[in-house]
């Protein structure tokens, strides 16, 4: 076996392992839409990446990966197996003549270094400039992923196949994941320390935007003003003003039988009409929008963009209000608090610390806001979105002062 007497094999395979992880790690830094430029520019050197995509067209920047991790670990293993029948070849006198111990010492401390070598050099460089190490090492890195490619694209297909099933949208991602993989880039990742604190929450907001649906964003019945349908035009002027609202929804019997909206702009044209003040507001009530409490609210922003109004009335599953969504509200929600001029500056504590360790929680502070703020993690239902109804979902009554609740 006169192969085992070189270390010339294990040279190839640990240089080829390293080439990998050097390009692996320049991809990384480079960055998935640069490198595919990259690509595009120089197809003829870059040809693995075209010839991968057109094999496996789904999601062929993370099968590019998969192939180049399979690759080094078959490199890695040929690697530590024939460095490993070398030294047991020499050392026990299997197929050759056993050399001095010094050459073979001297053979051992070679190879060793020489993978120290390339392995540290290909790092280094790689942080000062990924462009040029994807250049130096594509070639013999290409040469490696064709070398193995009948075994390492089989795992692949097999991989894919056995995936299939549990796919459930295109390239497949669900939905889920999608929002996971965007969460770990802005959070876990090395991007985390390039972004300000706003650009993670927007990025955060916006991965998470599809899964909100209208109820956990209301202002529920309870803090919902309102006006009667009967109220003088005079008097719902005056509420506008002490009120500071541009918009007050409009009922006739009750708060489950609101029947539109009222806008400040309107009680404004009447006054300086001259129009009578004495009239209900029931004459310039505008339509207003209904929507479930369980809709999306990426939904209802299409809606109000598309009917042109700014207020929803969120009702349940009998047809009584649950409270109210305006379009403010939805915005918040990708961009934090809107405040104008008009709004109080100063605003509502929902938690404060606690001398003893614990917080003091207002009960209509949502589950979303107690986990973000407290990092305290609360299970989630459709029976509730507050603190307060959690605690009466597991209570089943109003507890007293002093109860506790192991969560």
């Amino acid at each position: 076996m006169p192969f085992l007497d070189s270390l010339i094999l294990p040279l190839i395979f640990i240089l080829g392992g390293s080439s990998i992880t050097a390009l692996t790690k320049a991809l990384q830094i480079f960055g998935r839409i640069p490198s595919k430029k990259e690509f595009k520019k120089k197809p003829h050197f870059f040809f693995a990446y075209p010839f991968i995509k057109k094999l496996f067209p789904n999601d062929p920047w993370d099968n590019l990966f998969y192939l180049l991790s399979t690759t080094k670990h078959f490199l890695r293993l040929l690697y530590s197996t024939t460095f490993f029948l070398y030294l047991v070849t020499h050392f026990l006198k299997i197929g050759t003549e056993n050399p001095t111990f010094a050459k073979t010492l001297l053979s051992i401390a070679l190879i060793i270094g020489v993978a120290l070598f390339f392995d540290f050099c290909f790092r280094f460089i790689v942080n000062f400039n990924p462009p040029l190490v994807l250049k130096l090492v594509t070639p013999l890195t290409t040469f490696f992923l064709f070398l193995f490619s009948p075994i390492t694209f089989l795992l692949l297909k097999a991989q894919q196949t056995l995936s299939q099933k549990k796919r459930s949208l295109p390239h497949g991602f669900s939905r889920a994941r999608v929002k996971d993989k965007i969460l770990e880039v802005v959070h876990e990742s090395e991007l985390t320390h390039y972004l300000e604190p706003f650009d993670r929450r927007i990025i955060s907001a916006v991965a998470s935007f599809r899964d909100r649906i209208a109820r956990e964003i209301m202002v529920p019945r309870i803090d919902v003003f309102t006006l009667s349908a009967k109220e003088s035009i005079q008097n719902a002027a005056k509420k506008f003003v002490s009120e500071g609202y541009s918009r007050i929804p409009i009922y006739e019997e009750s708060v489950d039988a609101i029947i539109g909206v009222l806008l400040y702009k309107d009680v404004m044209e009447c006054t300086l009409n001259g129009s009578s003040l004495d009239s209900p507001v029931k004459e310039l009530v505008k339509p207003v929008l209904y929507t479930p409490e369980t809709k999306k609210i990426s939904v209802l922003l299409q809606e109000f963009r598309k009917r042109q109004i700014h207020l929803a009335i969120v009702v349940d599953e009998y047809g009584g209000t649950e409270g109210i969504v305006t379009f403010e509200d939805i915005l918040e929600e990708l961009v934090g608090e809107i405040a104008d001029e008009y709004d109080v500056v100063e605003e509502e504590k929902l938690h404060t610390p606690h001398p003893d360790g614990g917080w003091v929680v207002d009960g209509k502070m949502t589950i979303l806001d107690i986990e973000k703020e407290t990092s305290i993690v609360i299970p989630t239902s459709p029976e509730y979105d507050t603190i307060g109804g959690y605690i009466f979902h597991r209570v089943g009554t109003i507890p007293s002062k002093g109860w506790k609740i192991h969560n």
